[in-house]
């Protein structure tokens, strides 16, 4: 089977599916994957050199492709076919990459693809409607209020009535955007506005939560192969301040450590992992998937679910004594029974009596 690796994308996390994807490649060495890149204006570039970072910021040698909906072939700008792509593995992080755009493309293709599919996808990176969803099915999630760039516009006095019903100070988030950015603390109604103003650079829609004080940071991931899900040991992010910003996450020697296992009451680990096991389940997720958790003062919330995680989570699992080869195994194992399914449905209809009468 061919397997495509397809990274970068016209999103702020750019940078970091780059990183995500150039270590995909070397992880799938023995598949000889095809490498292709997005660039930040969404042109589909592929060649060699898109095996190094160094390799894709210079861009040298690069040639475009392009993918026709129904077939799954990759062909270059001339039309000569480059390569057959059977399965796709997806390491696109942020806006049509992680929202159920690109997933939907390759159903479009008929390309078996890793991660979620497209309903799960779509709901996870959206921050407010993730909330409303973990809410209703009863998971622990933060007060919070959400509001559109039209309503701020048009009655900011409705916004701070929702603000007011929370409370100062609030954690400021762009509602479909990932890595920390644009993200800010409001301690009061001017750094409400200033927030927000810094938010809808970035999107159009905000979530304002409740800013924990003392609070802990927690991942968990889980890994399907279609079937058995499995679940990881607890993580603890070290060393941030405030929140974790975009330079915490990924400032290379200078980002924050992490603690694998987690230095948490084993009660309080097994809460974890259950949570994470059942919104994997609840929310239909597929592949691998990162839950992220905060805890304050005993109480635990799930904050968000990532569903094309940084690394894609393996080393949650390599750590626990999974191969590489056997990760990839099980995301690729998971990619082919979705799309098995898929096509197992029928999607050609004939009318009965002669069809429609006009």
């Amino acid at each position: 089977m061919a397997v495509a690796v397809i990274f970068g994308g016209r999103s702020c996390e750019h940078d970091v599916s780059i990183v995500t994807g150039v270590q995909a490649l070397g992880e799938l060495r023995a598949y000889k994957p095809v490498p292709v890149y997005i660039d930040a204006d969404g042109k589909w570039h592929t060649g060699n050199a898109l095996h190094t970072v160094a390799g894709v910021r210079a861009g040298k040698g690069l040639k475009s492709v392009h993918m026709r909906p129904g077939g799954n072939v990759l062909y270059y700008g001339s039309g000569r076919a480059a390569a057959r792509i059977d399965e796709a593995v997806l390491c696109c992080h942020g806006a049509g990459g992680e929202d159920g755009s690109l997933q939907g493309f390759m159903e479009l293709c008929g390309v078996a693809y890793t991660c979620s599919g497209v309903l799960a996808s779509a709901l996870c990176l959206d921050k407010a409607e993730f909330k409303r969803f973990a809410a209703a099915a009863g998971f622990p999630v933060l007060p919070h209020a959400v509001y559109t760039r039209e309503e701020w516009e048009s009655d900011i006095c409705a916004v701070a009535d929702k603000i007011n019903e929370i409370g100062y100070p609030l954690m400021i988030k762009p509602a479909r955007q990932g890595s920390s950015i644009g993200v800010g603390i409001a301690e009061n109604e001017a750094g409400l506005v200033e927030c927000s103003r810094t938010a809808f650079m970035y999107d159009g829609k905000i979530v304002a939560e409740k800013l924990l004080t003392d609070f802990r940071e927690f991942n968990c991931a889980a890994l399907s192969d279609g079937g058995e899900v499995r679940i990881s040991g607890v993580e603890e992010p070290i060393g941030w301040k405030k929140f974790l910003t975009y330079s915490d996450k990924y400032a290379g020697k200078a980002a924050v450590k992490r603690r694998i296992p987690a230095d948490i009451p084993d009660e309080t680990t097994e809460r974890i992992r259950s949570l994470t096991r059942r919104v994997f389940e609840e929310a239909g997720l597929s592949g691998v998937a990162r839950a992220d958790f905060m805890l304050s003062g005993g109480e635990l919330y799930l904050n968000e679910v990532n569903t094309v995680p940084g690394s894609l989570a393996s080393y949650f699992f390599v750590r626990e004594g999974m191969s590489v080869s056997a990760f990839y195994c099980a995301l690729l194992s998971a990619a082919r029974k979705a799309n098995d399914k898929r096509r197992r449905a029928v999607y050609r209809f004939t009318p009965p009596c002669g069809g429609i009468k006009r």
